[in-house]
Order: structure tokens, then C-alpha cells, then sequence
């Protein structure tokens, strides 16, 4: 990894992990339904300029648009969506680890449907994984106790941004199996753009015209559309062209540390112990999952 790959890792890491905390910002006054077409939306106007300027990716939206619409609802409006509702009530940093999750699942839906092996190693992942989001979802992360209905309002939310992940991980393995011939900006651009097409009725319906939005909400819907989707993965596909997807793709164990933080500075979030325990234990399966090796990740040349 050369100084300016990690230069463009550390800042993807950062503007991925703001993602979750432009949510908690967000999505109380817009709603979450609002909030999420409204990201797809700005993403993809901002993907839109990168189809007009170049043939190659037009081409490419042309002629695998319907497989493009899988990935952008799979990989974006779903997602969005369901992590909008989920941050209602889910910590910045939990959401960072739970999106962590997506390399274990997409390994376990590779192989359970398109019969990709997996090595001994992944599996143990797997099995690290799940057991770490059992943690994470036990009732002492909800300060203060819950009771039987409380754990199940808790319990939803976190169940909500693992289907996300579920559908991060079925859009991966669509575009991995059908799409390799597609350049990866052009499958980014249109997807995004297929999406916002889609979310724009949602948009409209949603948006809450009675309400006064803040400034400080515009800003977070604005940035997370632009900048930690559009942008980010622009940079993402850079990543990825330079140093080789199963190394960019570990960029999803420094999301949370990032998140953790951001989420304690700027919003006064804080984890407890177990929360904490299940994050590690999280991390440390999707570690496993990738079969990354930390000397060879950020050996610097």
C-alpha cells in the first residue's frame, strides 16, 4: 500500500464512519423514509455528471440497466432505508460495527448460493461474527434496562440494519457474478442514478412539508449523499483498483473506530461494556472472514 492509498483509506474510513452519525443527525426531522430517498437522490445527481462525460459508463448503464436496478435497490435504496429506521434508536458506532458485518455475509451467501468455497478460516469468522452480534444485541446495550416490549423495540432496529447488510452483501454478489465485465464506476453511477429514480416518488411522498427542517439536518443529508456515498465511492473504486478488493474491503474494520468516536465527540455517545465486547468480538469475525494479514494490509511502500 503506497502513502497515498493509505491517505485514501484513512479518509474513506472517516467519511464512511460520519455516514452513521449524519443519520442520528438527520433522520429525526426529515423521517427516515425522507432521509433516505434524499441520499440516493443527491448521490446520484452526482453520479450522473460521471455517465454524461463518459461513453464507456453510459454504455455500460445501457446495456445492463435491469441488472443495475437489482444492485441499486439491493445496494442502496434497501440499505439506506433500513439503516435510517435503525438510526433512530442505534448508536452512530453499533451501526459502524454492524455494517462491519457485510464481508461474513456476503462470504456465507457466495457460498450457500453461488457455491463459492470457503476456507476454514472464514468459517470460524462466520461463526465469531454471529456470535458477536448475538452480544451486541442483548439488552444491556439499552441504558437503563428495558422491559419485554422495550428489548423488542430495541431488538428491531438492529435487525433492520443487518437486513441491510444482507442487502449490501446480495448487491456485491450480483455484481461480482454478472457484472464483472462492467467497470466499477459505471456499475456505481448506475446504480445510484436507477435508485434515486426509483426513491424520487418516495421522496416526495415522504417529505415532511409540515415541518420545519434545520439547517444543521440539511447539512447531514446533504454531505451523506454527496460526500459518503457518491464521493466515497468514487474513492472506494480507486481503493479497490490499487491495492485489490479484499484489502479495500477491510477498510470495514476501521469504519467503527471512527464512528465510536465521532459518535462520543460530536453527538455524546457512549457504549457499555457488553455493547464494547460485541463490537470486538465482531471485528474480529469479519477479520477472519476477509483473510486479511495486518503486516501485508499497511505495509507501506
Amino acid at each position: 500500500m503506497s502513502k497515498r492509498d493509505l491517505i485514501i483509506f484513512i479518509t474513506l474510513s472517516f467519511m464512511w464512519s460520519l455516514s452513521f452519525v449524519f443519520y442520528r443527525i438527520g433522520v429525526p426531522e426529515f423521517g427516515s423514509l425522507a432521509f433516505a430517498s434524499l441520499r440516493v437522490i443527491f448521490a446520484g445527481l452526482v453520479m450522473l455528471a460521471f455517465v454524461m462525460v463518459n461513453k464507456k459508463n453510459r454504455d455500460g448503464l445501457r446495456d445492463h440497466w435491469q441488472l443495475l436496478a437489482l444492485v441499486g435497490i439491493f445496494s442502496a435504496a434497501l440499505p439506506f432505508v433500513l439503516f435510517s429506521f435503525s438510526a433512530q434508536s442505534v448508536n452512530a458506532g453499533v451501526l459502524a460495527v454492524l455494517n462491519a458485518s457485510v464481508p461474513m455475509i456476503s462470504g456465507f451467501i457466495a457460498s450457500t448460493f453461488f457455491k463459492d468455497r470457503l476456507s476454514k478460516r472464514q468459517v470460524l469468522g462466520l461463526v465469531i461474527g454471529v456470535i458477536g452480534v448475538a452480544i451486541l444485541m442483548s439488552e444491556s446495550l439499552f441504558a437503563g434496562g428495558v422491559s419485554e416490549a422495550g428489548l423488542a423495540n430495541g431488538l428491531l432496529p438492529m435487525g433492520y440494519a443487518l437486513l441491510a447488510c444482507v442487502g449490501y452483501a446480495v448487491g456485491a454478489n450480483i455484481t461480482r457474478h454478472y457484472l464483472y465485465n462492467v467497470s466499477p464506476v459505471a456499475i456505481t453511477a448506475g446504480s445510484l442514478i436507477i435508485a434515486s429514480i426509483l426513491m424520487l416518488p418516495v421522496a416526495f411522498y415522504a417529505f415532511p412539508y409540515d415541518q420545519s427542517i434545520s439547517a444543521k439536518a440539511w447539512v447531514a443529508v446533504v454531505c451523506i449523499g454527496v460526500f459518503s456515498t457518491a464521493i466515497a465511492l468514487i474513492f472506494m473504486n480507486q481503493l479497490i483498483k490499487n491495492i485489490g478488493p479484499t484489502r479495500a474491503t477491510s477498510i470495514t474494520l476501521v469504519i467503527p473506530i471512527f464512528a465510536i468516536i465521532l459518535g462520543y465527540v460530536l453527538l455524546g455517545e457512549a457504549l457499555d461494556t457488553r455493547a464494547i465486547i460485541g463490537s470486538v468480538v465482531i471485528l474480529i469475525g469479519t477479520y477472519l472472514s476477509l483473510e486479511l494479514s495486518v503486516k501485508k494490509m499497511f505495509l507501506i511502500r
